[in-house]
Order: structure tokens, then C-alpha cells, then sequence
């Protein structure tokens, strides 16, 4: 109680005292001479690595999911199940778990399982993807061992209605529409858009886990997504905004078998299907350098599982293996008040509320988790060239104080007339046990307590104008240890429990170039994104079992990505390269299929054309994703497509 009292008053001492001085922040710009930028940017004053999605890559993955938007565009790792199927985030290393996801500013990660499906989230809902590394994501929320990803959708307070619509249409049954509206004056706007996608996925592969290996047909692997947003926005006066903000979404997805499984008979069913509706509600005051948000929002989400099979003789029945229901639902509370003052200085204090609630088949009873945290941001910056950042973040989950977790950071511009950065930061994380974890029946652990992470990171960032042309580079180097790290180990009773046994230890190197320009009627982007990642358990248990110093599942330790876009008259082409390193899948030394997967490496290109008719812009364009048809498996024995085409049409009224 006493460290709690101590950090409140801490807050408040630090806001009145900061609230004597005033003055402007300075923030350096760069201009580029009407050169439209594209691409991911780099905060470049940053104490921390922070990123963001702009114009061309939202464009090009306007049909895509975020898992592939961020698999061909970010240093992430997105470990898929397959087209369409399960697709998780590994940001730097660490688990699924450990990438936090916020929807303007609220986590939409499963309270049960802890992680997102990126697979069902459109990219047409958003325009503005971030992406914190690291100790950075505790600007933003605890909990992010690896980092976080933020989802927006900016209101833009244009006088002008704007109708989007694209229609695509692809291999396998594949489906996919989105379409959007908005339409509002100074004081007022509304934005609305749908997105639908649906797919057989009935692609053909060679099946290697039988013998003879021979070519086989998916089935079972139908997937179907519809979902809106709706969000309406209200200037009251010059310094107050009100937004409400809307997503709801249907998903259905079938599971189909691994490839060991598909000759043994039987008619076996899997299939996951959810609803979830996610409402938010902001406020926003701003006046001179003042600025206060407060927020609150309300999920609930439906999700049903449910695992048959029909047996082999010649019986109309079938056997429901498992039937999982589980409902959640969530409420938050969000305050956040920043200042500028004088000599460039900024404070930002704020307070997050969570209360969790499941109903679920699976625990014994109605469980639940309250978590309340408080946060205090301090950056400086001093002459323009070196910048000081000071973060202390405190969190309480079900009366329990956790330990605070700090981000100090620095950042120095290396040259004066040159936009060259050096930053470093080292920061403490907490992540805590997720719902199934503590309460799953069979297998949950009460008695399971939080991960902790120390965590550290260097970069340099160079960024140099040209005329007609912008080049930058990033590097970074960072390390974390991560003790008490949960994982799922067989118990005494035929189930597996999770177990506080691992020290993880996770570094590695992130390196991107980027290069962009326009001559004339010719406009060019292309960048390249390499990562090292070296994650091993050096914990006393892996020490003794003869695996301490193994690279730990599924997270490959070399991966790189690179996109080439190139534009003449309206006339455009694209070319996208995956990389993807070796894989273990499992803890044994022993090498041999199956546990270890190959790396492989895919090549999608892209051609169209766009035009303008009066107010109107049109494109067309024809893909071909896995252009060398390659075969490969991102999971173990989950089987995924060669070679496969699409055709999509899109037109912007403005």
C-alpha cells in the first residue's frame, strides 16, 4: 500500500512542478520538396524503435490481413497455420503472447490465450499502423516483452465525401471486398466501412509425411470474414473533440487435418467461429500545450470450437470430441494529460483500468482479472541535438503490485546538418499469466507468477535528401532476458500444465534500407529489412535436459523481406521477397525432419495500371503470389500454396 501511495504522489508532485514552467517543444523536420513519402518511417529522434506503415504499403496490402502486411513489410515474424488460418506475431524473439495489439489505444489481445489472430484483421479498417520495439511499448502499455503494434483509424475533418471500394477475386474460391464512405464538414464526420473475404482454400500440395508422398487436395480449410467499423467524430468547439468508434465481426474459420493425418480414415471436423464487437468512446481537450484524453470502451467476444469425427464404419452418427464455448467480455479506462513547457521539455501522466470477464466451459466458474496501472513520460530535449527520455510505469492486477517497470533512453544527433541518430534505451517489462494459463481445467496454475524482462537496445538511424530522392538506413542491437518464463510442460496426470522453468535470453540485429524517388513520370520505392534473432533457454532446467543454448522453437534465426515498386504513367509494377531461415520445432538436439524446418524463400510480383476520370481514380491490377511455387511449411506438417494468382479492381471517389 505504501509503494502504491508513493507513486501516486510521485505523479502529482512531478505534474505540479513541471506545471510552473512554459513554453514550446522544438521538433526538428525534415521537408521533402514535394516528394510524396511512402514506406515505413522512423521516428528518428526516438529514444526507442518506433515505425510506422505509410501510404504505399497499406495500399498494396489493401486486401491483405495485417499478418501479411506485416510479414512483407516489418522485421516481425508472423508464424501462420496456414492460408487464411492462424497467424501470430513474434516481435524480436519472444512469444506470441509477448506482442500486445491496441485498437485505438485499447489491447484487443485474447484475455484467455493472451495473443491475436492477425489473420482477422482487415487492413482496410485502419489508416495508420505503428509498431513499438522493445522497452518502447511502455509508452503506450506493460506487458509487451517484444513490442506492440497500434491500430487507428485518423479522422481526416474534410469537407469532401469519399466513397473506396475494391473488389478481388483469386485461386481457391478466394473472395475478397472492402469498401468504405466518409463523409462530414469541419465539425462533423462519419466514416464507415466493410470487409468481406471467404475461401475454399482447396489448393493442391505434395504430401510428405506419407508414404509414398504423393500430391494431395486441402480440404476442410474453408474460411469466411465479415466485419464494419463505424466511427463518427464531433468537433464541440475549438478545443473539444468527441469520437465513437464501432468494429464488429463474424468469423468462421475450418481447421484442417496436418498433412500425418489425412489418409487415417474417418471424417473428422474441425472449425472455429467467433463474433466480437469492440465500441470505444474518446474525449479529447486540447488548448495552448495542453492536451487531455480520456477514453473508455466495451468488448465482449463469442468464440466456439469444436472438434467432430465420424467414425470409419458406415454410421450416419459423429462423435463431438470437444465443444468449447467461451465468452469474454472487457472494460477499459484510459486518462492521459501531456504538456509542453519551455526549453523543450514535455511531461505526459496517465491512468489505465482494465476489467476482465470469462465465462467459459473450460475453467471451473465465472473467472476474471482487474488490472490498474499509472504512468509518468518525461522527454527533454537539449539544443536540438540530444534528447532524454524518462519513463515510469506502475501496474496493480487484483491487488497485487507488480514491480515498476522504467524506460530511460537517450538519443544524439551525430552531426548537426545531417539527419544521423545514435539512441540507446534499457527498460524493465512485466508480462502477466494469461487467463488460461492460471484457471484452464484441465492443466491451469494458480500459483504462476508474472515474467520478468530487462531489456536493452542501440541504434542508428541515417536518413539524406537528394534532389528527387530521400535514402535511409536503420540498425539496431538489442538484448533481453527474460526470467520466470511460462511454458506448457507435461505434468504427473496426462496433461500439460505451464510452469515458471525457462530463462530466456533473446538478442539480435535489425537492419533496413530504404530508397525512394520520382524523376519526371517515373517513381521508384524500394527497401530491404534483414533480422538476426537469436533466442535460447538458459534456464537450470535446460541446462540438465541438454538443450540450454538451442534456439527455441519457430523463431528463425535469420529472416529478411525487401519490395521493389516501380511507376511509369499510371503503369505500376511490384515485386515482394520473404525470407525465411531455418526453423526448430522442437527442443530435441537430434536433427531430422521433423524437428527442424528448411528455410525457404517466396517471391510474389504485381502489375496494373491506375487512371483518373474526372474525380474518380481507378486501378487494376493481377497478382501472382509463390511465383516459383515453391513448397514449403511454415508450421510442421501444415500444408500451404504454390503458385496462385489474383485479380483486383479498385476505384477512389473523392
Amino acid at each position: 500500500m505504501r509503494r502504491t501511495v508513493f507513486y501516486i504522489v510521485f505523479l502529482m508532485m512531478a505534474m505540479s512542478c513541471f506545471n510552473k514552467a512554459s513554453g514550446q517543444m522544438a521538433f526538428d523536420t525534415l521537408t521533402l520538396d514535394q516528394l510524396e513519402i511512402f514506406g515505413m518511417q522512423q521516428d528518428q529522434a526516438s529514444v526507442v524503435k518506433k515505425t510506422t506503415m505509410d501510404t504505399l504499403e497499406m495500399k498494396e496490402s489493401n486486401n491483405f490481413d495485417l499478418a501479411g502486411l506485416l510479414a512483407a513489410f516489418s522485421p516481425v515474424f508472423i508464424k501462420s497455420y496456414g492460408r487464411g488460418t492462424l497467424a501470430t506475431a513474434s516481435f524480436r524473439g519472444t512469444g506470441a503472447s509477448h506482442t500486445q495489439v491496441l485498437w485505438n489505444g485499447f489491447s484487443i489481445n485474447s484475455p484467455m490465450l493472451g495473443q491475436v489472430d492477425f489473420s482477422q484483421i482487415p487492413n482496410s479498417f485502419f489508416n495508420k499502423v505503428e509498431l513499438y520495439y522493445g522497452g518502447g511499448s511502455l509508452k503506450e502499455t506493460g506487458g509487451a516483452l517484444g513490442g506492440s503494434v497500434m491500430l487507428e483509424k485518423k479522422n481526416e475533418w474534410t469537407n469532401k465525401p469519399a466513397i473506396d471500394f475494391a473488389q478481388a477475386a483469386g485461386s481457391f474460391h478466394s473472395l475478397s471486398t472492402t469498401a468504405g464512405i466518409s463523409i462530414g464538414s469541419k465539425k462533423f464526420g462519419s466514416d464507415t466501412r466493410i470487409a468481406y473475404r471467404s475461401s475454399k482454400n482447396d489448393f493442391p500440395y505434395y504430401n510428405t509425411a506419407v508414404v509414398p508422398s504423393h500430391e494431395m487436395t486441402q480440404t476442410n480449410a474453408n474460411i469466411a470474414n465479415t466485419g464494419f467499423t463505424q466511427q463518427f467524430n464531433y468537433r464541440l468547439n475549438r478545443y473539444n473533440e468527441l469520437s465513437l468508434t464501432t468494429w464488429n465481426q463474424w468469423n468462421y474459420q475450418d481447421i484442417p487435418p496436418v498433412m500425418t493425418n489425412v489418409d487415417k480414415g474417418g471424417g473428422q471436423k474441425e472449425y472455429l467461429k467467433n463474433f466480437f464487437t469492440r465500441n470505444a468512446i474518446e474525449w479529447n481537450w486540447h488548448k495552448n500545450r495542453n492536451k487531455l484524453e480520456v477514453r473508455g470502451a466495451y468488448f465482449y467476444e463469442d468464440m466456439k470450437y469444436k472438434l467432430q469425427n465420424k467414425p470409419n464404419d458406415d454410421s450416419t452418427g459423429v462423435v463431438t470430441l470437444i465443444d468449447s464455448k467461451n465468452r469474454s467480455e472487457s472494460f477499459f479506462g484510459k486518462a492521459r494529460y501531456s504538456r509542453e513547457f519551455n526549453h523543450a521539455f514535455i511531461l505526459v501522466a496517465g491512468t489505465d483500468a482494465v476489467f476482465n470477464r470469462i465465462n467459459s466451459n473450460n475453467y471451473s466458474g465465472i473467472k476474471g482479472r482487474n488490472t490498474v496501472s499509472i504512468y509518468t513520460d518525461i522527454v527533454k530535449d537539449f539544443k536540438k541535438r540530444f534528447r532524454l527520455n524518462l519513463l515510469l510505469r506502475a501496474e496493480m492486477a487484483d491487488g497485487q503490485l507488480l514491480p515498476v517497470m522504467p524506460l530511460f533512453g537517450v538519443s544524439y544527433r551525430l552531426m548537426k546538418n545531417e539527419q544521423f541518430y545514435l539512441r540507446a534505451s534499457v527498460s524493465r517489462n512485466v508480462h502477466l499469466p494469461t487467463l488460461n494459463d492460471l484457471y484452464w481445467s484441465p492443466g491451469g496454475n494458480t500459483k504462476l507468477i508474472p515474467e520478468d524482462a530487462m531489456e536493452t537496445g542501440a541504434g542508428l538511424n541515417y536518413r539524406k535528401q537528394f534532389p528527387g530522392m530521400t535514402l535511409s538506413t536503420d540498425i539496431n542491437v538489442y538484448a533481453s532476458r527474460i526470467n520466470n518464463w511460462i511454458q506448457w510442460v507435461p505434468s504427473g496426470f496426462q496433461y500439460w500444465s505451464p510452469q515458471n522453468i525457462a530463462e530466456v535470453f533473446a538478442r539480435g540485429l535489425e537492419f533496413s534500407f530504404h530508397v525512394q524517388g520520382k524523376k519526371g513520370n517515373f517513381r521508384y520505392h524500394f527497401f530491404a529489412e534483414y533480422a538476426f534473432t537469436k533466442t535460447t533457454n538458459e534456464s537450470p532446467a535446460a541446462r540438465g535436459a541438454g538443450y540450454e543454448g538451442r534456439q527455441l522453437i519457430y523463431i528463425p534465426l535469420n529472416s529478411a523481406n525487401s519490395f521493389l515498386f516501380v511507376e511509369y504513367k499510371g503503369f505500376h509494377a511490384g515485386w515482394t521477397v520473404y525470407v525465411t531461415g531455418k526453423r526448430n520445432t522442437s527442443l530435441n538436439n537430434e536433427v531430422s525432419d521433423s524437428n527442424t524446418l528448411p528455410a525457404y524463400m517466396l517471391n510474389n510480383v504485381s502489375a496494373g495500371k491506375s487512371w483518373k476520370l474526372k474525380k474518380t481514380r481507378f486501378e487494376l491490377r493481377f497478382k501472382v503470389n509463390n511465383i516459383f511455387n515453391v513448397s514449403y511449411q511454415a508450421v510442421l506438417w501444415r500444408a500451404m500454396p504454390g503458385r496462385n494468382y489474383e485479380l483486383s479492381f479498385m476505384f477512389h471517389l473523392n
